[in-house]
């Protein structure tokens, strides 16, 4: 009897963490890091291994041995401070990510020292507001200097957001963005999750600038989400995309295990 009620206790408590924790309601506060990121103190390696052909990188805030990011790369992160700019730089007017792009920021948000949600970069790129002029030139069109300043001013480094929300080791949510096919302006973020865990996504919409604004339908199936990448031809979150980042998912917490890492290597979810 005490063994079942602590299952149940258990089960209620995991079932709780998955609630409070999905990546709908943990998006917000993932989003505000990364787009206000710390700037008063350097990064610094906290540890870095080789897994398979990848060197996976822990990087934290000098000082303070919690991991902030995580960056997975073909040759060792030698000079951590100069590889990752935390915001947008230009090439021109033309925005990038930095000189090291794959990295994100990483989160343990159940406690149990393995990493279940990542904000990782997808590129550089100006996000729409709702003073947005429906004028605005074309992509490859010239700009005006006013227009070149505000293309500027939007800029802002991309991060799409995975989340494992059953803490299974598999990622099953995604929040991506969803470039406008005419212009070089990211125009909405598409959420897509399987709230069953199956791989089937029945939970698909989009929003603009705040996730607490309306949201809107998106053409989907139950596998294949359409959406327009950066500077790339029309492609889709589909099982194929999950399973990649899966892939870069059970590296990450292959160096956590090999790092030594436990929950208390991580900022606290909230």
């Amino acid at each position: 009897m005490l063994i079942a009620l602590a299952f149940g206790f258990l089960t209620v408590v995991q079932a709780g963490i998955a609630q409070e924790d999905n990546i709908v309601d943990f998006y917000p506060h993932a989003d505000t890091v990364c787009q206000f990121p710390r700037s008063d103190q350097e990064l610094t390696v906290v540890c870095q291994k080789k897994i398979l052909r990848r060197y996976i990188t822990f990087i934290g805030m000098k000082g303070d041995s919690r991991i902030l990011l995580a960056a997975v790369t073909l040759k060792p992160l030698t000079d951590v401070q100069k590889s990752i700019s935390l915001s947008v730089d230009f090439d021109g007017i033309r925005p990038n990510p930095g000189k090291v792009s794959t990295w994100g920021y990483v989160y343990d948000r159940n406690g149990d020292g393995r990493i279940d949600y990542m904000a990782l970069v997808g590129g550089a790129a100006a996000y729409k507001t709702a003073d947005f002029p429906d004028d605005f030139p074309l992509r490859e069109k010239l700009l005006s200097l006013q227009q070149i300043d505000y293309y500027v001013g939007h800029c802002k480094t991309v991060f799409n957001h995975w989340a494992d929300d059953n803490f299974d080791g598999t990622l099953d949510a995604v929040i991506h963005i969803d470039m406008d096919p005419q212009r070089d302006w990211v125009e909405r973020q598409i959420v897509v999750r399987s709230t069953r865990f199956d791989g089937k996504y029945d939970e698909v919409w989009s929003f603009r600038e705040k996730m607490r604004d309306d949201r809107d339908s998106v053409k989907h199936t139950a596998t294949s989400v359409a959406f327009h990448p950066i500077g790339k031809p029309p492609d889709s979150i589909s099982p194929a995309a999950f399973a990649d980042k899966t892939r870069i998912l059970q590296i990450i917490n292959a160096a956590v295990k090999k790092c030594g890492l436990t929950s208390e290597n991580f900022y606290p979810a909230r």
